[in-house]
């Protein structure tokens, strides 16, 4: 059953990339002409690589042991882009202060997000997500007698992904905070964390969120313009109004490979945030539909292998990519479409971007690296010549942890 499980991941990764290729050629050629493909192609193979050594050389288990060092090492880099981003913001004198920071690549749709070492930029943020999932994958279940425990089953666990959210909207990333700390209740409620606890860290997330988005007029514009999108489409509403405007003109069946109109210069972000807009206006309603598929295909994939996964370590750790892949499909579409105000959110394997698809692909091997330690955990127990169970039989059962 791993390897039908596995089959599934790994043909809806390998479906949702080339299409994600195809319609960023499409998308891209004409004002850019192979420059954007060929990056594309570098992450891709970039991220195919750590997928493959992730699958194939990586155990999971020492992976989360080392989850504490990974997280300390991304906050300090997380912090180091907030504490840029506060600076431009402050503007004036002190505006020049973060232009002198290494590294530092300046505002990017209002925010320091990004890092450049030598030619490579990269986001941070993308990479934070999937450290998360692991740390917390590897507390909860070892902890799992202290969940209902103050300090050991709330505020360690869930401060430290507190810190590392927090530190992620301090670097203006409102859409990544929110994602991530979605990701972080749904694991820390699948690993039986009190609910009570959660419902606090709800609220103040609430608050957070409220007042980020009233602090910032560039939020509060998208929020006054998203539902009405042709009233604004001269200014704040452009480019959903162009979003669903491409949307619409697709129809059933689309227009064509070549014949979306909105990606000349039209749709801003078009091959990034927006590209799903540009898939609807090619393939029409239809095209949509199979791109939903995919998705709907990879995430209960994962979940089907973290139900044949025989550690909870496992479950947790299928269970947060399944969750941070969907919520971040949803999320993009839901803002292509008009159901959500506009965000920097990319659809996962689709959109242009190098930390979004390396990120991606790495989680997706881990989740196999889980499926095949999984497999081997079951070929040890399978049931000796006689019928009865082999002696390590025992090591499939999980021991009553949380809401596993």
């Amino acid at each position: 059953m791993h390897r039908i499980a596995r089959m599934v991941v790994i043909g809806a990764t390998l479906l949702l990339t080339a299409y994600g290729v195809s319609m960023l050629y499409s998308t891209t050629y004409a004002a850019y002409g192979e420059r954007m493909l060929k990056r594309q192609l570098m992450w891709i193979g970039v991220g195919a690589l750590l997928a493959l050594l992730s699958w194939w050389k990586l155990d999971y288990r020492r992976l989360g042991r080392l989850s504490w060092w990974l997280a300390g090492v991304t906050a300090a880099v997380l912090f180091y882009l907030a504490v840029a981003n506060l600076l431009y913001h402050a503007g004036g004198p002190v505006a020049r202060l973060a232009d002198r920071m290494p590294f530092v690549t300046g505002l990017s749709k209002g925010a320091a997000r990004w890092l450049k070492v030598g030619p490579v930029t990269v986001q941070p943020s993308e990479f934070a997500r999937v450290i998360l999932i692991v740390l917390l994958a590897n507390y909860l279940p070892l902890n799992a007698r202290h969940l209902r425990h103050w300090y050991r089953g709330f505020v360690k666990p869930l401060g430290a992904a507190g810190v590392l959210t927090a530190l992620i909207l301090a670097g203006g990333d409102l859409s990544v905070t929110i994602i991530t700390g979605a990701v972080t209740l749904g694991m820390a409620f699948i690993g039986g964390v009190r609910i009570r606890y959660l419902l606090l860290v709800v609220g103040a997330g609430v608050g957070l969120v409220l007042l980020a988005v009233v602090a910032s007029p560039e939020r509060m514009r998208r929020i006054a313009t998203y539902r009405e999108a042709e009233k604004y489409q001269a200014g704040e509403g452009y480019q959903l109004w162009h979003s669903q405007l491409a949307l619409g003109s697709g129809g059933w069946t689309g227009l064509g490979f070549t014949g979306s109109r909105m990606k000349r210069f039209y749709l801003p972000e078009a091959h990034t945030d927006f590209i799903v807009a540009i898939i609807g206006e090619a393939w029409g309603y239809l095209g949509e539909v199979g791109l939903l598929a995919l998705y709907l295909t990879l995430l209960p994939g994962m979940l089907w292998i973290a139900f044949r996964t025989p550690d909870n370590e496992g479950v947790l750790l299928c269970a947060g990519v399944a969750l941070t892949l969907g919520i971040q499909s949803f999320v993009n579409v839901s803002v292509v479409s008009g159901f959500g105000p506009t965000t920097g959110v990319t659809a996962p394997l689709v959109s242009y971007g190098g930390s979004s698809m390396v990120a991606t692909l790495v989680a997706v091997g881990v989740v196999l690296s889980v499926s095949r330690q999984g497999e081997r955990v079951e070929r040890r127990a399978e049931p000796a010549g006689d019928g009865g169970e082999g002696p390590s039989a025992p090591g499939r059962q999980r021991p009553p942890r949380g809401r596993l």
